[in-house]
């Protein structure tokens, strides 16, 4: 039997496309979700509800490596610790539960859990201050995650900051921009509503996030955490000059106050690459004007 490679969360934005790195490296990818997909080694599992279902798969798969992608923003806060801790906490049982198994585990941390620190980029050993829901949640599933790796397991934190790409959830910023966008193009113009375009962010491309997993997922995870980041800081207002300018339109944009921002949103959110840096031999690029082709591509073909 081939190696396997378990993801969970593997119909979400980046498990999606790192489920087709997998199979294209001649793996065989194993998947849970909590929604159907007719889809080889896809398993329909609530990891937050149904553990056993969860250490049955394990027991009997026993993939060598795992990324656990599993978890989100949504659902309001029961929803989000529940898909963010609950289903790191049964994942580490079932693992802990299968005699002499011993995979490679990657655990998806946030930038979300480092909250408001300033302006400077933030290194992993920053002191984390979430400021919303799912901050908090997703350091719950970091300090999870340390203390199986401190039990003995072979587990490493991948902390993303902001992912763009084909693919991505319609209502992040970049995807909902690009989409309005063409709307309004192919109407011949017209008002573009939109929050706050005065936050920084570093985004990745989801195909360099995917490289790293990759590149990560071979070896030990040497590093408690890393943050997965460009380290390169855009601010919104140009990621919507570069959509209005590849789409080709002129708009009237409009600040609307429920679209301002959350409890959870920061000012600031840039992520320090040294360790990383260090860990894959190279730093992780981030070309917007690409990024931003992409997603329009993809939208496009829709």
């Amino acid at each position: 039997m081939a190696e396997s490679v378990f993801i969970t969360g593997s119909a979400g934005f980046v498990g999606r496309a790192l489920a087709a790195r997998v199979r294209a490296e001649g793996l065989r990818c194993l998947g849970v979700g909590r929604t159907p997909r007719d889809e080889p080694g896809y398993h329909a599992i609530d990891l937050a509800e149904d553990a056993s279902a969860l250490s049955e798969l394990l027991s009997r798969e026993r993939p060598s490596l795992i990324y656990h992608l599993a978890g989100g923003p949504g659902g309001g806060a029961r929803g989000i610790f529940a898909s963010n801790v609950t289903t790191t906490l049964h994942l580490f049982q079932a693992v802990q539960a299968v005699p002499g198994y011993q995979p490679r585990v990657l655990v998806a941390g946030s930038a979300a859990e480092y909250g408001d620190l300033g302006s400077e980029p933030i290194s992993e050993d920053a002191r984390e201050r979430p400021v919303g829901e799912y901050g908090v949640a997703k350091l719950a599933s970091t300090r999870l995650a340390l203390v199986a790796r401190r039990r003995g397991l072979r587990v490493g934190v991948v902390r993303f900051f902001n992912i763009m790409g084909p693919g991505m959830p319609g209502s992040l910023a970049p995807a909902r921009f690009s989409r309005e966008s063409l709307a309004l193009a192919a109407a011949g113009g017209g008002c573009l509503t939109v929050g706050d375009l005065t936050p920084v962010r570093d985004y990745v491309d989801v195909a360099d996030v995917v490289d790293a997993l990759w590149t990560l997922g071979q070896r030990e995870p040497e590093e408690e955490i890393l943050n997965v980041c460009s380290g390169q800081p855009v601010r919104m207002g140009a990621l919507l000059e570069e959509i209005l300018r590849q789409v080709g339109v002129r708009v009237e944009v409009q600040t609307a106050a429920n679209l301002l921002r959350g409890p959870g949103d920061v000012p600031v959110s840039v992520g320090d690459t040294q360790r990383l840096e260090r860990v894959l031999g190279r730093r992780i690029p981030f070309d917007l004007s690409r990024s931003v082709a992409r997603l329009l591509e993809s939208l496009r073909a829709r």
